[in-house]
């Protein structure tokens, strides 16, 4: 195999990390105090962790996501249901997510 490179590749200590970040549309199925049900069109590996930014009847939300399960919603939409679970969140979107759990019960 001819090596079409122009300059070798370097090796990276173990303690490098590396993220590679993506955004996707996601739409919002589910939202409790702990974690939400996200749909998409692909799916992410569990375990896998990224930043869910929304609007909650207009009050801004934020939340560091871990996804805990994937399962295919919708083969024909080829829609993925992810659950994730709240990692961390500033407290004005703690406050937000709060009240807007309070109005969804009345």
């Amino acid at each position: 195999m001819i090596e079409r490179r122009k300059t070798p590749r370097a090796e990276l200590r173990v303690n490098e990390v590396c993220r590679l970040e993506l955004r996707q549309r996601v739409q919002l199925l589910d939202i409790s105090q702990s974690g939400a049900l996200l749909g998409c069109e692909g799916g992410l590996p569990v375990g896998s962790r990224g930043q869910f930014r929304t609007g909650l009847a207009a009050m801004p939300f934020s939340a560091e996501v871990s996804v805990r399960r994937q399962h295919v919603r919708s083969p024909a939409r080829k829609q993925v249901a992810l659950g994730t679970q709240f990692a961390a969140m500033d407290e004005r979107s703690q406050q937000n997510l709060e009240q807007f759990l309070r109005r969804a019960k009345d």
